[in-house]
């Protein structure tokens, strides 16, 4: 064996392990536990982390379960001990909140995982006047603890009609309530995120709502105790390309460090 061709063979192995060493966990590497995977994920990412979840399962035979709900409500029953080994909120303020009140159950740094806009929806117009689409009965979620509820009276409050129209306001325990009610046609439209609009075809946006009107629509996700190499290959994976190609499908827009968008 030359000199040259032991360089160059020294050269290959080198590369191969240094490959190998980024390459991310594979199913094998993940210990799938006795149990399953518990998410806990916001009531307006339902479908998208349904979808998700069932590629991660079917790849690495793990079984995982999705639990879904309004972030505020999520992050209280987190903080009271619920076992759940990720956490994703619609609102990074919940994130915040739980790192606040139960730090032992963080595990990890937060990642934004996808952002969103916000739009009411109507099953009777495609454009309207928002003071005059929200003249009567509407659906929003609860402006007290959920995301939806804050960033749509935040954007009520910037466009100076929300002391005329929160009287006529149905409150909701989430932002899917909330579509709900406008699809049965129980209210005459409903402030949404955007992918919720995509949710219901019998109904229209009717409205859109400036970025800047509202805080910024970021979605935050954490690992928690418990959540172990299991958790973090989910969060890995969603946070990467097959994640973000799934969220994108549901009209998320991307994650990351950047601005709204």
């Amino acid at each position: 064996m030359n000199a040259l061709f032991r360089l160059r063979l020294g050269a290959a192995c080198l590369l191969t392990l240094m490959t190998l060493a980024a390459a991310p966990a594979n199913a094998a590497d993940i210990d799938c536990g006795d149990a399953p995977f518990i998410v806990f994920a916001a009531a307006s990412m339902t479908d998208a982390v349904n979808e998700f979840t069932e590629a991660f399962q079917a790849d690495t035979g793990c079984a995982i379960t999705v639990s879904v709900a309004g972030s505020s409500t999520l992050a209280r029953q987190i903080a009271e001990g619920a076992p759940a080994g990720l956490y994703i909120s619609a609102n990074r303020d919940w994130v915040t909140w739980l790192a606040e009140n139960a730090p032992e159950r963080i595990a990890g740094e937060p990642a934004i995982i996808a952002r969103n806009g916000l739009v009411a929806v109507s099953n009777s117009t495609e454009s309207a006047d928002i003071a005059d689409l929200l003249s009567s009965r509407f659906a929003m979620a609860d402006p007290g603890h959920v995301p939806a509820g804050i960033y749509g009276k935040a954007a009520l409050e910037s466009l100076g009609i929300w002391a005329d129209v929160s009287s006529n306001a149905a409150y909701t325990e989430n932002v899917r309530v909330a579509l709900a009610m406008a699809a049965r046609g129980d209210v005459g439209a409903a402030i949404v995120y955007s992918t919720d609009a995509r949710m219901e075809p019998d109904l229209k946006i009717a409205y859109h709502f400036d970025p800047a009107s509202h805080p910024e629509i970021a979605y935050e996700a954490v690992l928690l105790s418990g959540g172990g190499n299991l958790g973090k290959a989910f969060l890995d994976r969603l946070n990467g390309k097959p994640g973000q190609e799934v969220l994108a499908k549901y009209g998320f827009l991307a994650g990351g460090d950047g601005g709204q968008g």
